[in-house]
């Protein structure tokens, strides 16, 4: 069960990563001028994390784990995932945060 708090730890352990703040006040880990990972939350106050992937076809491969991914929106060139964070295990953050680190800095694999 993942926490923002890994988030930060995971996120900040990759190159250039720094805190930030989106343009309504939530908690980012951004890369240049892009964030990476940034901190929402449901009407509950659940933790949300959304991140972002330049694989298109993210939305396909996710629909069986809607449980946990629950909003995928495709644009021309990347796909922003919404998942919630105490669903994830440590494992599957690391992997997360570092393709969206990757997606946001512009390096494709």
């Amino acid at each position: 069960m993942a926490t923002w708090r890994d988030v930060e730890r995971i996120a900040g352990s990759l190159a250039g990563a720094r805190p930030g703040r989106a343009h309504e006040g939530s908690p980012t880990v951004d890369i240049g001028r892009h964030p990476f990972a940034r901190l929402r939350w449901d009407d509950a106050g659940r933790e949300i994390l959304q991140y972002w992937s330049l694989d298109l076809d993210s939305g396909d491969a996710l629909a069986d784990r809607r449980d946990v991914f629950f909003v995928v929106h495709t644009f021309k060139v990347k796909v922003s995932i919404w998942a919630w964070l105490d669903q994830l295990d440590e494992d599957e953050l690391t992997e997360i945060l570092t393709d969206s680190w990757l997606a946001r800095r512009g390096v494709r694999t």
